[in-house]
């Protein structure tokens, strides 16, 4: 383990990530969120869409060891619907290939998917 102590303020999405990905160096990390936390009052962590999350998110919770099991709440979306003035409607792929998608996933699942993955960890406080 390192000999240095690492402070994270915010446990958003990035915050239990982070602490995630300095635990794997061997940092002891100390996660704190002003908020109380969301996973005993979802109810006051107000409204949010969905995430878009694109290979470099995919990517991220593969490194930290969380993607196989939030993998099956993903939603693949293969573009933007667009309306024209004339009521038609025509599909923006997001790549060049069918196999190009971004996935949408609940913004709180993940969040505390992140959280209860970091909680896990005996280095994250």
């Amino acid at each position: 383990m390192k000999n240095s102590d690492i402070t994270i303020i915010g446990a958003g999405l990035s915050g239990p990530l982070m602490a995630s990905y300095l635990s794997k160096q061997g940092y002891k990390v100390d996660l704190f969120e002003r908020r109380s936390d969301m996973r005993h009052n979802l109810d006051k962590s107000g409204r949010s869409i969905n995430l878009a999350l694109s290979q470099r998110g995919i990517k991220a919770l593969k490194d930290i060891g969380l993607f196989n099991s939030i993998k099956k709440n993903l939603i693949a979306m293969e573009g933007r619907m667009i309306h024209d003035l004339n009521g038609e409607l025509s599909l923006q792929p997001y790549g060049t290939s069918k196999k190009e998608v971004i996935y949408s996933i609940s913004r709180s699942f993940l969040n505390i998917s992140l959280l209860n993955h970091a909680d896990l960890d005996p280095k994250i406080a």
